[in-house]
């Protein structure tokens, strides 16, 4: 999240890899032929205009349905704590054994207000998870309706090529190019899909598969499906917070410290 590695630790891996060390070398299938595998890799009140057809109810990153992502790799990061993608596309950030207090953040990544979430509270996120003081799970989603364009398309594009990462570690990082290279407004078309592409180039998302999967946006219909369901839930807008169940008032995130405490006196 944020500018890279945007992170409260020292000591971080070498260059590129802020979260994790380098993926390992794709294995080969026939001659010479490379399979790329995927294992390394304020507040806005514009609803999604669409019927919402289910209550989300996996609070803890569940199987969100429509459609799959790629395998799914627990990412090793500071301190011991674990990033693991989760069949919904969203990704769970803990220490292990580490359930609570649980932290959910829903994030548009068209969202500027979203950006700016990002920038204000990362650290003191990263820091609890870390700490083994939370489990801290992000949750990506669409909420501009199809009507409000360029926004609904960059955020579905660039949500549509998170769920290719199937890396935890690579996800936090392309988490951060995300942001870094997040459209200025509303009204500025961004995330093409060959910059969507290129921004896992430097943490070792460089496999066709990848490319592929960001190209044609194969993930597209289960992003909107699972905003649907978050919607559908009580989510009225993004950025938003929920812990231990409880939508958090925009008092309580105003400041990296007014949400550690609503964390820390959920806990």
């Amino acid at each position: 999240m944020g500018n890279p590695p945007n992170s409260p630790w020292p000591q971080q891996p070498g260059p590129g890899y802020p979260y994790g060390p380098p993926m390992p070398p794709p294995p080969r299938r026939g001659p010479g032929v490379l399979i790329a595998v995927l294992a390394g890799v304020g507040f806005t009140v514009l609803l999604l205009a669409v019927a919402a057809f289910a209550v989300f109810a996996m609070r803890d990153g569940g199987d969100g349905g429509g459609g799959e992502g790629p395998p799914a790799r627990a990412g090793q990061i500071a301190g011991g704590a674990e990033a693991v993608p989760n069949p919904d596309g969203s990704l769970t950030m803990a220490r292990p054994g580490v359930t609570a207090p649980l932290v959910e953040i829903y994030e548009d990544f068209a969202c500027p207000h979203c950006g700016a979430f990002d920038r204000m509270h990362d650290p003191m996120l990263k820091e609890l998870a870390v700490s083994g003081r939370a489990k801290v799970i992000f949750r990506p989603m669409v909420v501009f309706a199809a009507t409000r364009q360029p926004a609904h398309g960059n955020a579905l594009r660039a949500a549509a090529a998170m769920r290719c990462v199937g890396d935890g570690a690579r996800w936090l990082s392309y988490q951060d190019a995300l942001y870094a290279h997040q459209p200025p407004s509303l009204d500025v078309e961004g995330y093409t899909t060959s910059e969507l592409v290129s921004y896992g180039a430097g943490f070792g998302l460089t496999g066709d598969d990848f490319g592929e999967c960001v190209r044609s946006q194969r993930h597209a219909a289960s992003v909107l499906e699972v905003s649907r369901r978050y919607l559908a839930d009580g989510l009225q807008g993004t950025p938003a917070a929920r812990v231990n169940g409880r939508l958090l008032t925009q008092s309580e995130t105003a400041s990296a410290e007014a949400l550690r405490r609503a964390i820390e006196a959920a806990g």
